[in-house]
């Protein structure tokens, strides 16, 4: 049985069926905050996408500094993106402690035996959506560092 601070066991007699009622809803809003956390990826990759266009453009037409610039807020938006990743990591991980603990007034614990046969069998979700802000990073440190060296060699 889940824990008191959980479930009120003094709930009355329609407990397991609000506690199914509030199962399902919980369970829904896990699934929300997925598909806000792809929203948010689609976002963050649009964004610097963006900006790696803009930056590209500006090198054709000799704006050093202001690709130097664009370039460091592409960075700065990978940091932020990265983080989003990681927030959205913390928030589902505690859900699926919620719903693991609900689910030990069910008859069936499917997502705990999901988690326990399907982990460490693969990376996290989170390790492998980093990889991309990561290998934005990447890319504008290396225009920002070609740039500057592009400058001080025609000095």
């Amino acid at each position: 049985m889940a824990s008191d601070e959980l479930i009120n066991k003094n709930y009355g007699e329609h407990l397991q069926e609000h506690l199914l009622e509030q199962y399902k809803l919980y369970v829904e809003t896990s699934l929300d905050v997925t598909s806000k956390r792809l929203e948010s990826n689609k976002f963050y990759l649009t964004l610097s996408s963006i900006v790696l266009g803009i930056a590209g453009y500006l090198t054709i037409i000799n704006q050093h500094a202001v690709f130097i610039l664009l370039s460091v807020m592409g960075i700065i938006i990978s940091v932020v993106w990265i983080q989003s990743i990681a927030s959205y990591k913390e928030l589902n991980a505690a859900k699926f402690k919620v719903i693991h603990e609900l689910e030990q007034s069910m008859p069936a614990s499917v997502f705990k035996f999901e988690e326990r046969n399907y982990s460490g069998k693969r990376k996290g979700l989170a390790s492998t959506e980093k990889w991309c802000p990561i290998m934005f990073i990447a890319l504008y440190s290396i225009i920002i560092a070609l740039t500057v060296y592009t400058l001080l060699s025609s000095l």
